[in-house]
């Protein structure tokens, strides 16, 4: 048994073990089809309309076999007030809209000025969060507090790494349940991760180890008689 060349492969696989950032959801391109969903505040309100209060939007993804840390959330949104208060950007699971079982805040995001009035915006947790493997996740987007009116676009443009999903966007007003966007167009969002590396197993080092004291302690050829 050359114990060298195992030892060599072993702690070889250790070494090139690295993780691996990448854009799985990709819908950010302006497709043949796009919409927008009204986004607002709670004390959002149209001169001759009244009331605009308290609309919210959400859309699910789904991940892919392998665990990974989201990283980075960018979406599209419309400016349609002078207020820009903050937008809080909520990560759950569910099996329906908007999620809600385990919800962690990811961030929160405002314009930094009215122009131009379409933006791209990006939230980036201040710890990547974790994403287990083959899990619907659900994005919902909602301003805590303000006056704020905005919109979150929607394409049908995306480029999705295989494995995973991107789901239909959902709204809702203050006196209405949640209602799905059908027609097409999708959350005009991108999805970044960093693939979970997984760190090498006790038995595997301690495999390493053992081959290493035999190595050390294997007694020395007696010389011919």
């Amino acid at each position: 048994m050359n114990i060298s060349l195992i030892l060599a492969t072993a702690l070889g696989l250790i070494a090139n073990t690295t993780s691996r950032a990448s854009v799985v959801i990709d819908n950010l391109a302006t497709g043949t089809q796009s919409s927008s969903t009204s986004l607002s505040g709670p004390t959002a309100f149209i001169r001759f309309f009244g009331p605009f209060a308290n609309r919210e939007v959400s859309f699910s993804f789904t991940t892919d076999s392998n665990d990974s840390m989201l990283t980075e959330l960018a979406f599209t949104l419309g400016i349609g007030s002078i207020q820009l208060d903050p937008i809080q950007v909520t990560l759950s699971t569910g099996s329906s809209a908007p999620g809600g079982s385990n919800p962690i805040v990811l961030g929160s995001v405002a314009p930094t000025s009215l122009t131009p009035m379409t933006q791209l915006l990006t939230v980036t947790p201040a710890q990547p969060t974790a994403l287990s493997a083959n899990t619907q996740y659900w994005v919902l987007f909602s301003v805590p507090s303000g006056s704020s009116i905005y919109t979150i676009g929607n394409s049908d443009a995306p480029v999705i790494e295989p494995g995973w999903t991107l789901g239909t966007t959902w709204y809702r007003n203050p006196n209405t349940t949640w209602e799905e966007l059908d027609s097409g167009p999708l959350a005009k969002v991108r999805l970044s991760v960093e693939t979970v590396v997984p760190e090498p197993s006790c038995a595997l080092l301690g495999g390493i180890s053992m081959l290493l004291l035999l190595k050390r302690k294997r007694p020395a050829s007696l010389p011919p008689a």
